[in-house]
């Protein structure tokens, strides 16, 4: 009897008989994923993936308000004041954290494939709002963008503080902080 070729169900060029050890899909080792009990297809390791992500559109929207909100604040405050940019780290770093958590339970703590993502550009979007606030109320203006771009440049306070800041908050929507 002759042996019968198989091909991956993604990949329909490639031969193998390799096997996703829950749902039977044959994949090629491209699609094959290594888990503690043996390989799995991508699909059910996304499936299985998906019960620790319980986020709803609404949770998008909230952490991309709070973040962007208090990140406007605390760079209109950090302009402001003029903290030199050594000392912004240590207090960029818990502003990043403190976001984040408020963030987290606003949601009630839950989490989806892109809070880490939102929650970090909304820091960064939010922390050039507040930039710019500050340079209008010091200008009397609205500055141009070459201005903006010119003290961004010039004073690396606020870069230094909204990278911090979205760098803790997205460690900690990804659970790594």
């Amino acid at each position: 009897m002759a042996e019968q070729l198989t091909y991956c169900e993604v990949h329909p060029d490639r031969e193998t008989s390799l096997r996703c050890n829950k749902c039977g899909r044959l994949m090629c080792p491209d699609c094959a994923v290594s888990t503690p009990v043996g390989y799995r297809c991508k699909q059910c390791v996304r499936q299985h993936d998906n019960k620790f992500f319980s986020a709803s559109q609404n949770d998008y929207v909230i952490i991309a308000a709070v973040c962007a909100i208090v990140s406007a604040i605390a760079a209109a405050i950090v302009l402001q004041i003029g903290i030199p940019p050594l000392f912004l780290i240590f207090i960029a770093i818990p502003l990043g954290g403190g976001i984040s958590e408020l963030g987290l339970r606003l949601t009630q703590r839950r989490r989806g494939r892109q809070s880490a993502n939102i929650a970090a550009a909304a820091i960064v979007a939010g922390g050039l709002v507040g930039a710019f606030v500050n340079m209008t109320m010091q200008v009397g203006r609205v500055p141009s963008v070459e201005l903006m771009v010119r003290v961004l440049m010039s004073n690396f306070s606020i870069p230094i503080l909204i990278g911090i800041m979205a760098f803790f908050a997205y460690s900690r929507f990804k659970g790594r902080a």
